[in-house]
């Protein structure tokens, strides 16, 4: 598998509802006197991960520095939303964990993604296929989790009653929690479209000359990638299991481990849709969320068909696991919950994307970020300033946005001790290697 298949992709007291408010505390720092000026950057992987990073280097450079060029470069195997981890994800958005506990950082990791997500739906508005999102209870421990969670952060947890789910919402559950004021669904491909759109449009802003420019490349071919990147001041690696699988960083140069995740997409015949649960996405465990509706052919409801994607399945084994094995696990974690669906509906492909997921730590399983010696790690791929934005796993659309902005804004001022203002354990993957 080549570099860039497969990418990266406290309790709250109120949340901000535009740019505006994010805009008042960003990161302002000045570079250190001994920082390089940084003019040129390249993104390794179009991604999640990658686009943020471009985006927010844009963003930074427009409010400190708008009389200076930028120029960007993502690399990428494939054209954007086309390819990858990302281009396969679930689209489920939101900050919580399985257990109801709000992640690490998630109050400030959502806000950032909702502006992105506002972003890129200027230019590609279906982007975002729901503005809510259900996640239910399957035993009476996981009632009194989300019932804690929706007594503790209001503002984005409803509890839905048994009945009420079942009646609005076509599933059978002990109950569940409403997500929602930012938590939303996403269509990543078409997300990631309009995000570059946008980034694009905002290199406009800047200086005459400044550009962002998208490169399709081979990455096995190292030397002549490594040849591309020497004329860049910085490079960021945000790729995911890509950066494995190529020897572009060794095996244990990080904390890491690669899982699998197999889906299936499902189509639902349009004189059936009555019949089965509404068209909303639910996360129990696994997942059952709506896709884009899809054209028939010579079908006189064409847009009408609707579709869902379940997932994921969690594999570490190095073969993966076949079709049947991928539809009977997955319908054994969510036939109680929508039995129609899976007897009605007809599977129309698997998906797979392999992500690289970082090991759990002290606040759980969090992004790479930092500047990477690629001399040290013995790295096929060479160049004396690179940044690692990598592992943000099944947390991609909540963590890309906010540590994409941490990490724009150390690079575009050449200085890493910016990132320890924001995460002060961002480095937490080096000292777990020493250990």
């Amino acid at each position: 598998m080549s570099i860039l298949c497969c990418y990266c992709v406290g309790g709250i007291t109120g949340f901000a509802n535009n740019a505006a408010t994010i805009r008042s505390t960003r990161l302002m720092a000045t570079s250190s006197s001994t920082a390089r000026h940084i003019e040129n950057v390249a993104i390794i992987g179009g991604g999640l991960a990658g686009l943020s990073a471009a985006y927010h280097l844009i963003d930074i450079a427009t409010e400190t520095r708008p009389n200076e060029q930028l120029h960007i470069t993502i690399y990428d195997k494939t054209q954007v939303g086309c390819g990858g981890a990302s281009s396969v994800a679930g689209g489920l958005m939101h900050p919580f964990s399985p257990r109801g506990k709000l992640i690490h950082h998630g109050q400030s990791a959502l806000e950032q993604s909702k502006v992105l997500v506002q972003a890129a739906a200027k230019h590609r508005p279906t982007c975002v296929l729901r503005d809510h999102l259900y996640r239910v209870a399957l035993s009476d421990k996981n009632v009194v989790q989300l019932q804690d969670t929706a007594s503790k952060y209001p503002e984005l947890a409803t509890w839905i009653s048994k009945e009420d789910l079942l009646d609005n919402v076509g599933i059978d559950c002990l109950g569940g929690l409403k997500l929602s004021n930012g938590c939303q669904v996403i269509h990543v491909p078409t997300y990631l479209e309009g995000l570059l759109e946008e980034i694009k449009s905002k290199a406009k802003q800047l200086t005459t000359g400044s550009s962002v420019n998208w490169e399709v490349i081979k990455p096995n071919d190292h030397q002549a990638l490594s040849q591309k990147l020497k004329k860049y001041d910085s490079v960021i690696l945000s790729a995911g299991s890509g950066l494995l699988h190529n020897n572009f960083i060794e095996e244990d140069s990080l904390p890491v481990q690669l899982v699998r995740g197999q889906s299936i997409e499902i189509g639902l015949p349009t004189d059936e849709k009555k019949s089965l649960i509404k068209n909303d996405a639910v996360l129990c465990g696994k997942y059952i969320s709506p896709l884009p509706s899809l054209a028939q052919d010579n079908d006189p409801q064409a847009n009408t068909r609707q579709r869902y994607v379940i997932g994921a399945t969690h594999e570490f084994k190095i073969t993966p696991l076949t079709s049947t094995e991928v539809t009977e696990e997955l319908r054994s974690r969510t036939y109680e919950l929508a039995p129609n669906l899976w007897d009605e509906a007809v599977v129309d492909k698997i998906t797979t994307g392999v992500r690289m997921q970082s090991n759990r730590g002290a606040f759980g399983r969090m992004p790479i970020i930092g500047q990477y010696n690629s001399d040290a790690a013995e790295s096929e791929l060479n160049h004396e300033h690179m940044w690692l934005f990598t592992g943000l796993s099944s947390r991609g659309l909540i963590y890309h946005a906010v540590f994409g902005r941490w990490l724009a804004n150390a690079v575009l001022h050449d200085n890493e001790t910016l990132l320890q203002n924001e995460f002060e354990e961002f480095d937490w993957w080096r000292r777990k290697l020493k250990k």
